[in-house]
């Protein structure tokens, strides 16, 4: 429910969330263009281990490391800069054997999938003009520097690729990175698990680690299949489970009748990737001169006050959801909540929906208490204009009057603030 329209005009592109490929989901499943894909000159490959992006370290920041089948393709598009090496991985016949025998698997969707030594692969998408590439550009270059498939889907090919169980990928990796690459060091390249790294990254870069990470993090979960306990597999380019338990009844059915509940059903939840929603709420008077921030038990030491939070139960509407959520957590009783924004959030694999609750004053529905759900240490009502200063402190608030802090600049819950502090400040 679309109250102000503003709300709805707002800008979507949010951290972890920009739109940076075309998905074209639909060809997962055709095993020819994913081999096409796979084997292109153009392909950019983005490397994982136990969720954690290869990143190369300059200064204090962190890039995310791209690499490429083919020679000097990164400089088609991310220019003489890119972090990435000049030289294709195609160039070594060890990554061409990984890469084809991988591609096959995907075809024939062999149980060897799941191999001991194996990586994982995963299509990403195509980077194609709906996202902002200029195809007339890139044939200037004398190279084949982009993927034409049917003369319909034209751009380059994204995989993510997991080497958590593959220890020789990741060596072959670092191999091709310290010989081609721009860096000096072997301290320069790391799977970095680094908070500061992950939430330091470009807008590009932060989309990129989140899709791959909240796939492999799925796959990760899941191993064995919830209807038999059987092993299953990474098919469709590893977007989408299917259980390797070929076992049938005995049927007099013309389709064949497995052993296995989920190879049995027609459409199966568990066979592809879950995202649980989580409403978020940013909360204020009708006036827009107040708002309710809440520290969790867990942030008492950093005294970092934020939004509230939690994940919506079963048949809750999103505006149920953040009106229990903030009446378990702080008492307080909403009347209104307007959807305005959604994040998605990697960790592990959340879709961060924000939203606005406004709350009439009478002295009841405002009061606090902290008794009903008791996750929170404090909450409390502050003056939008006190908040209005806390996000001007480019020192994140640690050394303002109480040392309070807010969440992340690259937060749901730090733009949920900072559209109400404006808000506040378009009515003055």
């Amino acid at each position: 429910m679309f109250k102000d329209p503003a709300l709805g005009a707002h800008n979507c592109d949010i951290y972890f969330g920009r739109e940076v490929v075309n998905r074209v989901s639909f060809l997962r499943e055709d095993a020819d263009f994913v081999a096409k894909a796979a084997t292109h000159q153009s392909t950019r490959f983005i490397f994982y281990e136990n969720g954690n992006p290869l990143v190369r370290k300059i200064e204090n920041k962190a890039h995310l490391m791209v690499l490429t089948n083919g020679d000097g393709q990164l400089q088609t598009i991310e220019g003489e800069d890119a972090p990435g090496p000049h030289q294709g991985l195609l160039n070594d016949p060890e990554w061409t054997h990984i890469v084809e025998t991988w591609a096959e698997d995907n075809r024939v969707q062999s149980p060897g999938l799941r191999d001991s030594g194996k990586p994982s692969f995963l299509f990403l998408g195509i980077k194609d003009e709906s996202v902002g590439i200029d195809l007339c550009h890139l044939k200037l270059y004398a190279e084949e520097t982009y993927l034409d498939h049917q003369g319909r889907y034209l751009g380059i090919p994204y995989f993510g690729v997991d080497v958590s169980g593959a220890p020789g990928v990741a060596a072959l990796v670092f191999r091709h990175i310290l010989q081609h690459g721009p860096g000096s060091s072997d301290e320069e390249y790391i799977f970095s698990h680094s908070w500061k790294h992950v939430m330091g990254l470009s807008m590009d870069d932060s989309a990129f680690f989140s899709l791959g990470k909240m796939y492999f993090d799925w796959l990760g979960r899941n191993r064995f299949c919830p209807g038999c306990g059987s092993k299953v597999i990474a098919i469709h380019a590893g977007g989408k489970l299917r259980c390797t338990n070929e076992a049938q009844m005995a049927s007099n059915l013309e389709s064949p009748q497995y052993e296995c509940p989920v190879r049995n059903a027609t459409v199966s939840n568990v066979s592809f990737p879950r995202t649980d929603p989580v409403v978020i709420t940013a909360i204020t008077n009708r006036e827009h001169t107040k708002i309710l921030l809440a520290m969790g038990k867990r942030h008492v030491k950093k005294k970092m006050y934020s939004c509230i939070a939690g994940f919506m139960e079963p048949s809750e509407t999103v505006e149920v959801a953040a009106k229990r959520e903030i009446w378990e957590e702080t008492g307080v009783v909403c009347t209104d909540i307007q959807i305005l924004m959604s994040q998605p959030w990697p960790f592990s694999g959340n879709l961060m929906i924000g939203c606005i609750a406004t709350v009439d004053f009478n002295g009841e529905n405002e009061a606090i208490s902290l008794g009903h759900d008791r996750e929170l240490a404090d909450a409390r009502w502050f003056d939008i204009s006190e908040v209005r200063d806390y996000l001007q402190d480019k020192s994140n608030n640690a050394a303002r009057g109480e040392g309070l802090q807010l969440p992340s600049l690259v937060s749901v819950a730090h733009a949920l603030i900072k559209w109400l502090v404006e808000k506040s400040e378009s009515k003055l």
